[in-house]
């Protein structure tokens, strides 16, 4: 009995030194890497091994100046006049009106990229010397129809800083299906006509 324990304490000793080289090699087969002989480096020996995932990299995006939402008071040229809104007793006698207007294109404060968009969404507002016009008379108060001009003249600003998003995938599938369904549907519309028409002709006789 004592002899089968021995036999079996060796046998375990050594399927357990075969699992431990084992590991071994596995783990030297890993951290080594094989090569094949079309290698970029044995084919070209010195060419970067990296230039084709550099190439199929994207460039970086450079990313455009943001607007803070900063607007420099002593740039804007402010008027005031009598405003013909609510008054009260004070209807037509103060001078409650604000106008804001500056000169777009010389406007340093507002990033270059935003300009053309500004002018492109507000050409309203923008006179043929090129001044851009915010107006407020909502409350009897001066001061106040001066921030109303303010928060104006800065949501316009955001407006026009917002970037068009990309279309996914999905998206652009989902519209092209939109548009052949509704394709489908005109000519559809234009059969059922053109037989209506054709059985109001009068009987050949």
């Amino acid at each position: 009995m004592f002899r089968t324990y021995s036999v079996l304490r060796n046998l375990h000793r050594q399927s357990r030194n075969l699992l431990n080289v084992q590991n071994e090699r596995l783990a030297t087969s890993l951290t080594s890497s094989y090569k094949s002989h079309v290698s970029i480096d044995k084919v070209y020996p010195n060419s970067n091994p990296d230039f084709l995932r550099k190439q199929s990299e994207s460039p970086k995006v450079s990313s455009l100046e943001k607007f803070e939402g900063y607007i420099p008071i002593d740039q804007l040229e402010i008027a005031t006049s009598k405003s013909s809104g609510p008054g009260g007793q004070h209807v037509n006698k103060v001078n409650s009106k604000v106008e804001m207007r500056f000169h777009l294109e010389s406007a340093d404060w507002i990033p270059a990229w935003i300009k053309p968009r500004l002018l492109e969404q507000e050409h309203g507002r923008v006179t043929k010397e090129g001044y851009l016009v915010v107006r407020s008379d909502m409350t009897r108060k001066q001061m106040l129809n001066q921030a109303d001009c303010l928060n104006k003249l800065r949501n316009m600003i955001y407006k026009a800083s917002e970037l068009p998003k990309e279309p996914t995938a999905e998206e652009v599938e989902l519209k092209e299906k939109r548009m052949a369904k509704a394709k489908d549907g005109i000519l559809k519309s234009k059969r059922s006509r053109s037989l209506i028409k054709q059985n109001r002709s009068s009987p050949e006789f």
